[in-house]
């Protein structure tokens, strides 16, 4: 399985205002802002024992780029006996990171529905 899932996609028009409106609905909050760039970092998720999941979209005129990921913390994963990775995509299938990648994928596939986009399986 990839460590991150990708999406690339044309936007005729800004995405901006489509991510922030799912942005402050979806409980991510903006980490990390490029400036001179059209490149955002998303998380949802804090503290030792959470796995957050992170969302980072860039747009360049009318290209789109997303990335989706669940980021695993060093204690987290060296309770997981470090059979799990410390990053890993969301598309569903598999036994590890369920619950966190289900709970992302839903809520980005909201995001890419807002974009005119087909969600993640």
């Amino acid at each position: 399985m990839n460590t991150r899932t990708y999406r690339d996609f044309t936007a005729s028009t800004s995405i901006w205002p489509i991510v922030d409106e799912w942005a402050a609905g979806s409980s991510f909050r903006l980490k990390q802002q490029q400036t001179g760039q059209a490149t955002r970092l998303y998380q949802r998720g804090y503290g030792l024992l959470t796995a957050p999941m992170m969302l980072q979209i860039s747009q360049t005129g009318d290209k789109a780029h997303l990335e989706a990921w669940i980021s695993v913390g060093t204690l987290s994963r060296l309770m997981a006996l470090f059979l799990v990775p410390a990053e890993m995509g969301i598309e569903s299938g598999g036994f590890k990171l369920v619950v966190p990648r289900n709970v992302a994928r839903g809520a980005i596939n909201k995001l890419l529905v807002a974009l005119s986009q087909p969600p993640i399986p």
